[in-house]
């Protein structure tokens, strides 16, 4: 939620608190303030930015996302949830670059790690159908269509599936 800038603003705030504590003898403050900033530090390597580059993304602000996802240098060491978000987030971005294969292999982890909710499930699911479409390979966008079809969708993920639907439709009797 926090980017790294405001991160290390509230360790040093965090510290220097403490410090004036402990000059003060108030050693149960003190303790506070120095676990707050371990919370803080705990929270870069197990949070990253991944929350605030997927609320970019969503406003698509493709750029500061991009800019904030950049900024997690070990994913591996995320938590679960975060690491789908990342990996969601990091397609999202590959597929705007039209970069569509490390698009894929990220849309894919994200969805083999598990994401929250049906509407990220479906998103994700649409991406890859329209990926498969760009590539031709209308068979895999049809069973990606399939799968968005099992999810409750919302509006405007109905209506892209339904337009990428037509688009493959179209597009193997074109052949």
């Amino acid at each position: 939620m926090f980017t790294p800038i405001i991160r290390i603003v509230l360790v040093i705030f965090s510290l220097i608190a403490a410090a004036y504590f402990y000059s003060k003898e108030d050693f149960a403050n003190m303790s506070m303030m120095l676990i707050a900033g371990g919370l803080f530090i705990y929270g870069y390597f197990k949070y990253g930015t991944v929350y605030a580059a997927f609320q970019q993304m969503k406003k698509d602000n493709i750029n500061k996302a991009e800019e904030l996802i950049s900024k997690i240098k070990n994913p591996e060491k995320l938590t679960k949830g975060h690491k789908s978000y990342y990996y969601f987030t990091t397609g999202i971005i590959a597929l705007e670059k039209k970069e569509y294969k490390k698009s894929h292999s990220d849309l894919t982890q994200a969805l083999n790690i598990g994401l929250r909710t049906e509407n990220d499930k479906s998103i994700v699911l649409l991406n890859l159908a329209n990926i498969e479409l760009l590539r031709k390979d209308f068979n895999k966008a049809t069973e990606y269509i399939k799968k968005v079809r099992e999810l409750n969708l919302k509006p405007l993920v109905e209506s892209e599936t339904n337009r990428i639907e037509k688009e493959i439709n179209v597009a193997q009797h074109s052949i």
